[in-house]
């Protein structure tokens, strides 16, 4: 097996929504990384020389089912079935696709001026949602809440190209949700929380990071990140399983910030400390102060800074950050598109500067396979002998199915054909279910009706989860 460097460079990078794997775009193809532990990062499974110029790829928290776009193709959008190697759909489009965000209940594909919001169990032209002369959004910036507990289904994307206002769009009640007015610079990056109850804002300015609520759109929380430098902040990522909630930031530095979402307690703490200091004194007279300044002043004077940071090895074009359980203890991970993953220990009680645990190197599909028995082809229009066969020996049973389930294996061997992946606990998944699944789709959804596709996908979502018929929505 020999590969070329050249032919590796990376071209995209990205968690999954709970940052327990990895997705890697490449010359050669796509990578699939599951983060079990913090001394090995294996490759769990790859694109196997069926594609190449990997520009955008996602996957759908640990199941197989991923979404790429390819750099010949860039109005294509490709949705597979990764353990199977299993065409669900390819969707074409009349510009460059942007970004792809993945959630349980939908798929969305940004375009420079075009939102399309798929229902992610059938990909059908008649459930998709099309918000229409969105302003120019050359990035693709987009942010899609990703609740496994709640119902929920909200899309934020910029309102404007000359300030920094966040549209919020409802999914599953097809409306427009909120619009905040979050910075006067054009936004940079958006996240919204486990719950969906906040989003996270940062402008092209890159100095201050802020925190609204959703429901009412009132600013909760403002980080400073620092005032030496404007930055591009590349990624902003929530900490939901820690009490307070934490929020990563890495831009194009050499620095990753982490803040606590914690209200200020310093009066408390001052009643409670029997000696004060200057300093503690004119902090204490500053905060009493600001109530009376004028609201962009005093601002400034409550924005609170990092409670941990990391400092990277060497600065980076560009990383992603967050923060994750690898077993029963969390770390701070950070991938960058020159290859590396870097994992770090954090102190959930000081904080302080974040130790580096491990440095692994990542890498594409090689660029050329040895002694490999079979080379799978991407062909759209192929067809599945094991499918064909099942459903001749099962003619009762749907023989056209949009979402594979993932079976949890206890194996943790990569090599096998059958991968392990982790099981989503709200979809509900169970062993068990390849004999009562389908394996082939064609790459047309014209051909399926709303039965088929509901009778494909019935023991992975409840009924009340599909959203209904389609809207076209010209904001």
């Amino acid at each position: 097996m020999s590969e070329s460097g050249a032919s590796n460079d990376i071209l995209y990078v990205n968690f999954n929504q709970i940052a327990t794997a990895l997705a890697i775009g490449t010359k050669t193809g796509y990578t699939l990384y599951d983060i079990n532990t913090v001394h090995e990062c294996i490759p769990t499974a790859d694109s196997m020389d069926s594609i190449k110029d990997v520009c955008i790829v996602e996957r759908n928290f640990a199941t197989g089912l991923i979404a790429f776009v390819e750099l010949d193709k860039p109005r294509t959008l490709v949705m597979l079935n990764q353990p199977k190697r299993i065409l669900i759909t390819e969707k074409s489009f009349s510009n460059t696709i942007l970004s792809v965000k993945i959630n349980r209940t939908n798929v969305v594909v940004c375009l420079e001026d075009t939102i399309y919001i798929f229902d992610v169990t059938r990909m059908a032209d008649d459930t998709t949602l099309v918000i229409t002369n969105t302003p120019p959004n050359l990035k693709g910036l987009t942010a899609l809440s990703y609740s496994v507990e709640k119902k929920i289904s909200f899309l934020a994307y910029p309102g404007s190209s000359t300030i920094g206002t966040v549209q919020i769009f409802d999914a599953i009640n097809k409306r427009a949700k909120l619009t905040i007015p979050a910075h006067d610079n054009p936004l940079a990056a958006l996240a919204f929380n486990e719950s969906a109850d906040k989003i996270a804002t940062a402008s092209i300015k890159g100095t201050v990071i802020r925190v609204f609520s959703v429901s009412k759109g009132e600013i909760l929380y403002e980080f400073r990140r620092g005032v030496k430098r404007c930055v591009d902040i590349n990624c902003l990522s929530f900490f939901s399983l820690s009490k307070p909630e934490m929020l990563c930031v890495s831009s194009n530095t050499e620095t990753i910030h982490i803040f606590k979402l914690t209200e200020d307690e310093v009066p408390q703490q001052l009643e409670e400390e029997p000696e004060e200091g200057w300093m503690e004194m004119f902090g204490r007279v500053l905060s009493k102060s600001a109530q009376y300044l004028p609201s962009r002043v005093s601002g400034c004077l409550t924005q609170q800074r990092s409670f941990a940071y990391v400092h990277l090895p060497f600065v980076s074009q560009s990383t992603i950050c967050a923060i994750s359980f690898i077993h029963t203890t969390p770390y701070i991970l950070v991938c960058s598109l020159e290859g590396f993953l870097y994992i770090y220990s954090i102190d959930m009680d000081v904080g302080g500067l974040c130790q580096l645990m491990k440095q692994h190197k990542l890498e594409g599909p090689p660029a050329i396979r040895q002694n490999y028995p079979q080379r799978w082809e991407y062909n759209p229009d192929s067809k599945d002998e094991l499918a064909e066969k099942k459903a001749v020996e099962n003619p009762d049973k749907d023989s056209t199915a949009v979402l594979e389930k993932v079976v949890d294996k206890s194996s943790e061997d990569a090599t096998e054909s059958k991968q392990q992946y982790a099981i989503v606990p709200a979809l509900n998944l169970s062993n068990g279910f390849e004999d009562n699944f389908v394996s082939q789709v064609n790459a047309s959804n014209d051909d399926h009706s709303s039965e088929d596709y509901l009778s494909a996908v019935n023991d992975t979502y409840d009924s009340d989860l599909l959203p209904p018929v389609l809207t076209q929505i010209e904001l």
